[in-house]
């Protein structure tokens, strides 16, 4: 498998990874249990559902399922036919669940919840790399809090490429970051000086840093808000002079800008638009 990341990429989840929102899930929509599901059935009364997609798009998030049977003390069963990273039509069946109607009834709308998120990230990833193949399409730590991995790993599942995970991972240094250190060097080294084994990003913001930049040598420059001309003379000027930098470009990136930045092949474009602006895929649970 590819390993699309700065660092290590989320490849996998599991039950663990969501179990801490679902038990917030759960104890928000159901206190003191579904009133509506306890009223007309019987805890023996037992169903089959469908999960079905109603859209086209990118299958992520089963994982939470298993999490949804243990809260319902077992009495699910969920019998798998699609996989996170499958490719949806409208109408594909995912995979049933069979057991206490009352069960699938209460975990319905947490899972969809979960499901429909997830591969909503995953379908939108999908849909720039497909159409900016030349282009490593990174995402950003603009994530709900608590979904940082969930919605990493769903970038991930469509095809996209992870920045870092968290300010731990590695170094970023921003325009406050070299104001404070005094120079572009300094920044640089002070980090490299204590963390040898962290990669190092640098964000500029004009082509008069560019050569401080480079001789400063991070692992990642991050042309922030440049032009298309002024990202076309830096990248030249950086592969000329240090093509072991890679180079990443954020801030106004249109549809028309991505289309120009592809033919420059190999650059990074990160977009927090991968997570932060996303539809909820149509998916349903419906009772048979």
């Amino acid at each position: 498998m590819e390993l699309r990341g700065y660092t290590t990429p989320i490849t996998k989840i599991g039950s663990d990874d969501f179990m801490p929102l679902v038990q917030l899930a759960w104890d928000e929509d159901l206190p003191a249990g579904d009133i509506t599901s306890e009223s007309l059935f019987s805890p023996k009364e037992m169903s089959k559902a469908i999960l079905l997609s109603k859209d086209d798009g990118i299958l992520c998030g089963t994982d939470v399922i298993e999490c949804l049977i243990q809260k319902s003390h077992q009495t699910v069963k969920y019998e798998s036919r699609l996989k996170d990273g499958s490719i949806l039509k409208k109408g594909s069946e995912i995979g049933t669940l069979s057991g206490s109607l009352v069960s699938i009834l209460k975990m319905e709308r947490i899972l969809l919840n979960f499901i429909q998120y997830l591969s909503g990230i995953a379908t939108n990833t999908y849909q720039v790399v497909s159409k900016y193949p030349d282009l490593v399409i990174l995402d950003t730590r603009k994530t709900l809090p608590g979904y940082r991995k969930l919605a990493k790993y769903a970038v991930f599942t469509g095809g996209g490429w992870n920045h870092r995970i968290n300010l731990s991972d590695m170094a970023m240094l921003k325009d406050n970051h070299v104001a404070k250190a005094g120079s572009i060097e300094s920044a640089v080294h002070a980090v490299k000086a204590l963390h040898p084994n962290r990669k190092v990003e640098l964000e500029i913001d004009n082509l008069q840093q560019l050569d401080e930049a480079i001789k400063s040598n991070p692992d990642i420059i991050l042309l922030d808000n440049f032009s298309l001309a002024d990202t076309k003379l830096a990248v030249e000027k950086i592969r000329s002079l240090a093509p072991q930098i890679r180079i990443e470009c954020s801030g106004g990136i249109t549809p028309t800008k991505l289309e120009a930045l592809s033919e420059l092949q190999g650059i990074g474009v990160s977009m927090g638009y991968l997570t932060h602006t996303v539809r909820f895929l149509d998916i349903s649970l419906e009772i048979i």
